[in-house]
């Protein structure tokens, strides 16, 4: 057997005794996935930034950047969770309750926005409130709708 043919069929046998990845019937897997991945890792980066950097520094400018940020994935945070579209830490409860996922990322990109109103206002208690209440929509979400892994 030539070195080409020996190739190919050690290819053609990985390739044939690789896992598949199942999936049950109407679901698929697409780009827009890996971005709302991307975009829930910056708006979590973000609400941490807010806690532990901007608002121990007083920089309001950045907790309003980040705040904006957060309303601006919210509002369109429903777009991003397709019917059919699956992802490790998606729970299937979305696509079951739509709209009341829909009603928890509007709650979100509000607290947001008023996150953001606080830090113009440039009181840190206003602001440290307002953030909680960001995260305290955060967490409404995720104890409905994200699986942890």
């Amino acid at each position: 057997m030539s070195k080409r043919l020996y190739s190919l069929a050690c290819g053609l046998m990985l390739l044939a005794l690789s896992p598949v990845r199942a999936h049950e019937p109407g679901t698929f897997e697409s780009p827009i996935v890996e971005q709302r991945v991307a975009k829930f890792k910056q708006s979590g980066g973000d609400i941490q930034s807010v806690f532990k950097k901007h608002l121990p520094a007083g920089d309001m400018a950045a907790v309003e950047a980040a705040a904006l940020r957060m309303a601006a994935w919210a509002d369109e945070m429903p777009d991003y969770f397709p019917k059919g579209s699956v992802s490790e830490g998606a729970d299937k409860a979305i696509w079951q309750d739509f709209s009341d996922f829909e009603t928890k990322a509007k709650a979100n990109a509000s607290a947001a926005r008023a996150l953001a109103v606080a830090a113009r206002g440039g009181d840190k208690a206003l602001v440290a409130k307002a953030a909680k209440r960001v995260g305290g929509t955060c967490k409404a979400c995720h104890d409905s709708y994200r699986i942890k892994h």
